[in-house]
């Protein structure tokens, strides 16, 4: 199966693409590339590109031929279009798309395309020698967490979807899946204004993307797809409290640590798939931790690691995973059925 990630840094933590590799390894195959910008929205996404230099520089991300005797690091698609489709023509002039795409201040959200032009000839190249334009069996999107919950930011991302997305996946044929991503309270002092309680923040997240998924609906061959980790990060949340702590990274509290990644790749692997991943062949705490052993990166070189998660906890996430697989819903979850968004006051 042929898997293409879309989003920011709720992807390029623990590097979910790569480990959703491993973890499906022992029954299905994945190709798969990705398109990440930390702090990115589906409108940002699309107008900036990745922002994964200088992020998966890292040894782990060396290919195995170098390109005009230069190292090349996988550093994923330059661009969705590039990702989707194959090409991207704006790419072929680079001091003409750095004027266009500039992207934020911080060093550490850069597009490689700009700042590697080596792996800019690197990926047309590539794309120019295949035989035919990439082909897709599904396309995991995320949006800014907070976005499919307030009104305009979940306008401007059904815009995208609507004037960019749709033409893009009606020419790839694949089936788009929603990341439902969890609800958090961050340590950073973000404006979390509406969306303070974990349970309405992750039932209004549903709101805006039931609406993301409805309107891709009306125009493809395909049937949209949500994959709903954000029920199964309010379950533990409502019945573990301790055990929802450890889900979160140790330095923000708002990224997943590494058993937050095992438990939303759970979640995305049945939405895709239709089963549970094969976990039978874990039988030691070492591999589990192989899972991660060709992760380009699993947090800011600047952070402190997270632990990985035992064979123990493994086996308590996945037993969540499988209830939500099997349609439980979380007590406190509320069923919105009017469009509702976030309370931002009345200002």
């Amino acid at each position: 199966a042929s898997v293409a990630f879309v989003g920011n840094s709720m992807f390029y933590f623990n590097d979910f693409p790569r480990f959703f590799q491993m973890l499906s390894a022992p029954t299905i195959a994945i190709q798969q590339d990705c398109c990440l910008h930390g702090g990115a929205s589906i409108p940002s996404l699309v107008d900036d590109g990745s922002g994964m230099y200088p992020q998966f520089k890292t040894e782990h991300s060396i290919l195995p031929q170098p390109f005009h005797n230069k190292t090349v690091y996988d550093y994923g698609s330059c661009t969705v279009k590039q990702l989707l489709l194959g090409e991207d023509g704006a790419l072929l002039d680079p001091s003409n798309y750095s004027q266009q795409h500039e992207t934020d201040d911080s060093t550490h959200n850069e597009n490689p395309c700009i700042q590697d032009d080596n792996y800019r000839l690197f990926l047309i190249d590539k794309l120019h020698n295949d035989t035919s334009r990439p082909h897709w069996d599904y396309v995991v999107i995320n949006d800014n967490t907070r976005n499919p919950a307030r009104n305009a930011t979940r306008l401007a991302s059904l815009a995208t979807l609507q004037n960019v997305y749709i033409p893009w996946l009606q020419e790839t044929g694949a089936t788009p899946v929603f990341l439902w991503t969890h609800a958090y309270i961050p340590s950073n002092g973000r404006d979390m204004t509406g969306l303070e309680d974990i349970a309405n923040f992750t039932s209004l997240t549903g709101v805006g993307l039931r609406a993301y998924r409805d309107l891709l609906e009306q125009h493809l061959s395909t049937t949209p797809r949500i994959a709903p980790v954000g029920l199964a990060f309010l379950t533990i949340y409502e019945e573990e409290p301790e055990i929802w702590k450890s889900l979160f990274h140790n330095a923000d509290h708002l990224h997943a640590s590494p058993s937050g990644t095992f438990l939303q790749a759970c979640v995305v692997y049945h939405t895709l798939f239709g089963s549970l991943p094969d976990v039978t062949i874990l039988q030691t705490d070492e591999q589990v931790a192989d899972l991660w052993s060709t992760a380009r990166m699993m947090q800011h070189d600047w952070e402190p690691p997270n632990p990985l998660p035992t064979l123990e906890q493994v086996q308590y996430l996945y037993s969540i995973a499988e209830r939500i697989a099997n349609g439980y819903i979380p007590k406190t979850y509320i069923d919105y059925e009017n469009g509702e968004t976030a309370y931002e006051g009345d200002g």
